[in-house]
């Protein structure tokens, strides 16, 4: 697999991109930024990360599905060796991924509709997912950023089956969001490993929407109280899934 140098925005130019979103608007509506990237401040070269650029020419924006945005979320993780949560946090990193090599993909996956905004509403939608502001623009809204937060957080809560797991937390928009929100907080890491586990084994968890909502109801009352991390690390596991076990039977009975 070719790599070279992961390169990122200068403080400088993101906050350029940042005062002429109205100015770039055609380009961000049908052109590109090829003349801009020419500029110092656009190739930044990264001494901790490569990346395959080639790779990120199969992301696939026109199929807005589960299965798209989880062979997506593999690709990404897969293209950008070296990245870190830490580095996934940096707006300097994402920014230039979907005004350069990522502009397409963008542009496909989040802009098919955007003929019937008016300006101040397309100006929100660039601002949402061609940049990362704050923590849930890196991990959440940034057409990019969310695919490598996807793997990341899968690989986390199944090291040995981390496909699974991204097919668990893609299939609503409500299963992503408790999940990755949840997994933010360490402490609460097991929680969502036994969340992914039993989604696997329970098909009525996942069957429609209400199922997940009431059981995570149920969850979120049940152990939000309690303190997973004061467990001894051999009593953690078989905590877990009695309080898993319990939330899903009083979900199933409301």
């Amino acid at each position: 697999m070719a790599t070279e140098s992961f390169k990122y925005l200068s403080e400088a130019r993101l906050a350029q991109l940042l005062r002429d979103v109205s100015e770039n608007r055609e380009r961000y509506r049908s052109g590109d930024f090829i003349d801009l990237a020419k500029e110092n401040g656009w190739g930044i070269e990264s001494s901790l990360m490569k990346i395959n650029s080639a790779a990120l020419s199969d992301l696939d924006g026109t199929s807005q599905t589960a299965e798209a945005d989880a062979k997506n979320s593999l690709i990404v993780y897969q293209a950008l060796q070296g990245m870190t949560p830490a580095l996934a946090m940096e707006e300097c990193v994402w920014t230039r991924l979907t005004h350069t090599e990522c502009i397409e993909y963008t542009r496909a996956r989040w802009f098919s509709k955007s003929s019937s905004y008016d300006n101040e509403k397309f100006d929100k939608h660039v601002l949402l997912h061609f940049f990362a502001r704050g923590l849930t623009g890196a991990r959440d809204d940034n057409a990019i950023a969310r695919l490598w937060w996807n793997m990341h957080i899968a690989t986390m809560l199944s090291p040995s089956s981390p496909k699974d797991a991204l097919d668990c937390i893609l299939k609503t928009a409500d299963i992503r969001s408790n999940l990755v929100e949840r997994s933010w907080t360490g402490a609460r890491v097991p929680l969502s490993r036994a969340i992914v586990e039993k989604m696997k084994k329970e098909a009525w968890l996942t069957a429609n929407e209400d199922n997940f909502r009431r059981f995570m109801k149920i969850l979120n009352r049940v152990g939000g109280g309690i303190l997973l991390e004061a467990f001894p690390n051999e009593k953690r596991e078989d905590a877990v899934n009695k309080i898993m076990e319990y939330c899903l039977l009083k979900a199933k009975e409301t």
